[in-house]
């Protein structure tokens, strides 16, 4: 009776573990990669954006952080302020209406960072667009940096 209340607590703290290690990699900023650097270089006009991922290959129904960053004309990071990012958008190669039902992306704007998931496996392109102020074309207008993910079953 002893030993299988001890293995039933035991059950259950490793279940308590496991809920909150997965609870808390879904909300983080990827390792290694800060949305911003520390300090803006002299030149902090942005020229273009990038959206990194520390992953192009997943799963399906497994999640993915992807990251935008700012750079200058000098290719300097710079600081990007995370209310200009206007739209996160993604597209598929081959049929867009039979994948999207099957696809989020949250957020959708507001942030440096959004996760996508997929349920069904395919060749996707995640993009961000960013505006410096209002009335002004995105950054970037046409060199758009779409990052390539796909999802395999």
């Amino acid at each position: 009776m002893k030993y299988q209340n001890k293995f039933i607590l035991l059950l259950i703290i490793i279940s308590i573990f496991t809920i909150i290690s997965i609870g808390c990699v879904s909300d983080s900023i990827v390792p290694g990669i800060d949305p911003n650097p520390v300090v803006n270089p002299d030149n902090s006009t942005v020229s273009y954006i990038e959206v990194t991922t520390s992953s192009s290959t997943i799963k399906v129904n497994q999640s993915q952080q992807l990251v935008v960053k700012g750079y200058n004309s000098d290719d300097e990071w710079v600081i990007l302020d995370k209310s200009k990012i206007k739209l996160w958008k993604w597209t598929v190669q081959g049929c867009y209406d039979c994948f999207k039902d099957y696809v989020d992306l949250n957020p959708k704007s507001g942030s440096l960072t959004t996760t996508f998931t997929s349920d069904k496996a395919g060749t996707f392109f995640i993009v961000a667009y960013y505006q410096e102020n209002v009335g002004d074309d995105y950054i970037p207008t046409y060199y758009t940096y779409y990052t390539e993910i796909k999802v395999v079953n």
